[in-house]
């Protein structure tokens, strides 16, 4: 369900940040039964859209097994690679059997790269700059074999580890003509340790069974865009534009942020530790291209001294009334809609509305 509510921002631009829900066509397998006790796998991943890792692109991952039948965890499967083939069947060498009368826990993440040389029953400190990169992990507790009889597949339900950032620009107003030169996100935690859940990614999300993120640190300003000339700065239509961060690449599928899950503080205004978007332009009028914005009445901190292009700049807070953080597995769109400026009057925009991520579990045999 969707709900809107009219406030009003006096400002520069208008922003509306949402978190979409994304669906998926994927056909769903089911695990089937082997004669004999060895371990074998198979893997899913929850519903998201092109750049992300999904059930189809999905083509190898890495697995901790510890044995708890005995207390005290156990290594059983150390950093075990597993690939899918050509025929969608995920193997690794050496085989693993199921041990006699232990149960194990299974833990599984991907790419490889990203736990470096720690293991999941410990915070994994990661690194999300530049943000390119998109992280999955999946968990699942107390599988037990049965010696000499069929046991079914360990299917790994991997779920997404870090948000998903997209910002979209646009301008509605025909009679302005507004160019973007610099686009940045301001004071954002790049370090973090994540900690994998309590329970099974199996299960429906849940605070026990989605990863947690903890001792974020070494904030940072993390540049969308930056003009490096007149033929670089963005000028924006009434179609939004969807931002491509610098040195990513062109193509939808390579146009969001993958970012630690953070609070989103703003207490003052822009100063300290808040988090914020930051915009660096001008806004001219279409016809004569008179300069409209900054002015003469712009405030000094919202002029850039020394500005090759004479631009004004404004933040817009990340967190709104509806949320103050960022949550693990879910995509924020930002849509900055530039129409007026202060003294054109207040803009008003509709409240987000944050939708959660439909799950679909897919398995390969």
């Amino acid at each position: 369900m969707k709900k809107t509510t009219q406030i009003t921002f006096a400002s520069l631009l208008a922003i509306v940040p949402l978190v979409t829900a994304c669906s998926s066509d994927e056909e769903k397998y089911s695990p089937e039964p082997v004669s004999s006790n060895e371990i074998r796998f198979a893997a899913n991943t929850e519903s998201t859209r092109a750049g992300e890792i999904t059930t189809n692109n999905l083509t190898s991952f890495n697995v901790y097994a510890y044995t708890t039948s005995t207390g005290e965890p156990k290594l059983f499967m150390d950093n075990v690679a597993v690939t899918k083939s050509s025929n969608n069947t995920w193997t690794y060498s050496p085989l693993q059997y199921w041990p006699s009368n232990q149960s194990l826990d299974f833990y599984a993440f991907s790419p490889a790269s990203w736990m470096g040389k720690a293991n999941p029953l410990i915070p994994i400190a990661y690194d999300a700059y530049p943000g390119f990169e998109d992280i999955v992990y999946a968990y699942i507790p107390g599988l037990k074999g049965v010696a000499g009889q069929p046991n079914p597949q360990v299917t790994f339900n991997f779920r997404h580890a870090l948000s998903k950032i997209s910002i979209k620009m646009s301008s509605s107003n025909q009679n302005l003509k507004v160019m973007v030169t610099n686009l940045s996100l301001a004071n954002i935690k790049t370090k973090g340790n994540f900690n994998f859940p309590q329970e099974s990614t199996s299960s429906p999300a849940s605070a026990t069974t989605v990863g947690k993120w903890t001792d974020q640190n070494s904030p940072y300003a993390y540049i969308i865009h930056m003009s490096q000339s007149e033929s670089e700065r963005i000028t924006l239509t009434s179609t939004p534009t969807v931002i491509v961060p610098d040195g990513m690449g062109t193509g939808t599928s390579a146009s969001s942020l993958y970012l630690i899950p953070q609070p989103l503080p703003w207490i003052s205004d822009g100063k300290d530790n808040d988090c914020y978007l930051l915009v660096m332009g001008s806004i001219y009028d279409a016809k004569t291209n008179t300069k409209l914005w900054p002015n003469e009445h712009t405030p000094a901190e919202n002029i850039v001294q020394g500005s090759t292009f004479g631009d004004g700049l404004i933040k817009f807070p990340l967190s709104t009334s509806y949320f103050s953080e960022w949550s693990p597995g879910c995509h924020y769109i930002y849509n900055l809609v530039v129409n007026s400026q202060d003294e054109m009057g207040a803009i008003e925009f509709g409240n987000p509305t944050v939708e959660s991520f439909i799950e679909v579990e897919t398995s390969y045999q």
